[in-house]
């Protein structure tokens, strides 16, 4: 179902329309969620609270790449948590905390939060490429495998290796720059 269909379904009210987007992008929103919190569970309770957030949007209709849309909510949501969590683990009790107590309490780091959505991004990034272009990226940049060893193991030459490694950086930066992460 494409993208149009679903956000139709969505300003329809049609029950439908969530599992149309958990079919489509359920995996891929894991995935992000995921990468921000490391658990699977949390991950999943964040995923469907941002479905929840999508169906009570006052104006899906204005929403020009769902899968864009759809990931941002649960980054934000999955961001959220993150903090909560840290703060819980700072308030152990899990008590409400009084003014006199928040002050207390050091603020999460930014530089943590910073990292995380940075991670989330670029996980975001590597989804929306091919599948060997995303392959060629992890293997350099995840795993450390050298331009031979690449062109080797996808049987394509090493200068496609070293253009695509060149154009996928581009794109990344550009990706970054968009969503206001300075590189």
């Amino acid at each position: 179902m494409s993208d149009k269909d679903i956000l139709k379904l969505f300003s329809e009210r049609d029950a439908g329309a969530v599992s149309e987007l958990q079919k489509k992008y359920g995996n891929y929103c894991r995935t992000v969620a995921f990468n921000i919190l490391g658990s699977a569970e949390d991950a999943e309770e964040c995923v469907n609270d941002a479905y929840l957030k999508v169906w009570n949007s006052s104006s899906p209709d204005n929403v020009s790449d769902l899968k864009k849309y759809v990931a941002a909510v649960v980054r934000n949501i999955a961001i959220n948590r993150f903090k909560e969590q840290r703060r819980m683990k700072r308030c152990p009790g899990g008590e409400a905390e009084s003014a006199t107590d928040a002050e207390n309490v050091a603020a999460p780091e930014p530089d943590v939060i910073d990292r995380l959505t940075v991670s989330a991004l670029i996980s975001e990034y590597l989804h929306s490429l091919p599948k060997e272009k995303r392959q060629i990226f992890v293997a350099r940049y995840y795993y450390d495998a050298s331009i031979q060893e690449i062109a080797g193991k996808l049987g394509i030459p090493e200068g496609t290796v070293n253009s695509s490694l060149g154009r996928i950086r581009k794109g990344l930066r550009e990706f970054l720059a968009k969503e206001g992460i300075d590189v």
